[in-house]
């Protein structure tokens, strides 16, 4: 009956840790209440190191009750050794650089996987600062770029889970081995673009096959190797059509020239294929006595140079008197070949 009554005004009087301990402890702060009574003036006023040191041996279920007299005062590496004995190497440095708040279990012991890890452990134990996360984002990041320190402070939230979907993507299209060396590249790349243009370019398939095998006079870029140096060539941004063309809804062709142009043929519902649009380099308009040598040589090939389907369907609409007059042919023509 004793024990009982002792158990029940134990439950209904809880410790209740202060409001800065709940800041500064975060989800360990009853556990530590327990251990140093209100106004918990002994754990507040030790060093964050040591109070990320109680945490961390909390969210590893170490023994703190019976080290709780030399937590805070004794040498860091003799408690590291006897509350968290597997901890890697590194752990004394990094607690000191940890802010003054403490982290989740989950985040602590993630920190432990990245010390043991020798590529990451280098970059951890050399930085001014160890923020949570970074620790977060290393540990959001597909597997195989995940010690990637660098990666992870540069990179913000939404560029991380991008990065992760784009990795999914590839695994449930390609498979897991395609997927874990394309991410292996992308760890290595040199800046934030190289590294949005690798993702992009092998989330990209290869292009199917032309609608059109070409001419002597119009080359298809058949490859997203091809439009990658069309690219360089021109100076302009024809690589990045390469998903629509990979969707088999559009072909990029090139006018070797002299003048030289790109250009790109279009799914159309009525027509076929058509001209979309045709640009020399650095996207500028096709002079007038190179569109009719174009058009020619594509209408040889079955592609259309004119008005769209789409024109067409709205052109249509007048018969029953909505006001969607036609361009012309010339304004149309005009236009796709680059002009205002």
């Amino acid at each position: 009956m004793t024990t009982w009554a002792s158990e029940a005004a134990a439950t209904a009087n809880p410790i209740e840790p202060s409001s800065l301990l709940k800041l500064v402890a975060g989800e360990f702060a009853a556990r530590v209440a327990d251990m140093w009574p209100a106004p918990h003036a002994e754990f507040l006023a030790a060093a964050a190191a040591r109070r990320h040191l109680v945490c961390l041996a909390m969210a590893l279920g170490a023994d703190v009750a019976a080290h709780r007299d030399s937590l805070l005062t004794h040498r860091m590496r003799r408690l590291i050794g006897a509350v968290a004995p597997a901890a890697p190497e590194g752990l004394a440095r990094a607690l000191e650089r940890m802010g003054e708040v403490a982290w989740s279990a989950c985040d602590y012991r993630e920190l432990l996987r990245l010390l043991a890890d020798r590529q990451a452990a280098k970059v951890l134990r050399h930085a001014e600062v160890i923020e949570v996360e970074t620790i977060q984002r290393m540990v959001a990041l597909p597997a195989p770029m995940a010690t990637s320190v660098g990666l992870a402070t540069a990179l913000n939230a939404g560029a991380v889970e991008a990065l992760r979907e784009a990795y999914n993507a590839m695994r449930f299209r390609d498979g897991a081995p395609v997927a874990e060396a394309a991410a292996a590249r992308w760890s290595r790349m040199p800046t934030a673009k190289a590294l949005r243009v690798a993702v992009k370019d092998d989330l990209c398939p290869e292009l199917p096959a032309p609608p059109h095998p070409g001419t002597a006079r119009l080359r298809p870029l058949a490859t997203k190797a091809d439009l990658r140096d069309a690219a360089r060539r021109y100076r302009n941004c024809v690589v990045d059509y390469a998903a629509h063309a990979a969707s088999g809804w559009s072909a990029i062709y090139e006018w070797p020239g002299p003048p030289g142009a790109v250009i790109e043929v279009s799914r159309d519902h009525v027509f076929g294929w058509r001209l979309d649009q045709a640009r020399m380099a650095d996207n500028v308009a096709v002079p007038e006595a190179l569109r009719e040598e174009i058009a020619s040589a594509l209408a040889l090939m079955g592609m259309h140079v004119g008005r769209s389907g789409w024109e067409l369907d709205r052109a249509l609409a007048q018969i029953d008197g909505r006001p969607f007059p036609m361009p012309t042919v010339e304004q149309t023509v005009a236009q796709v070949f680059g002009d205002e």
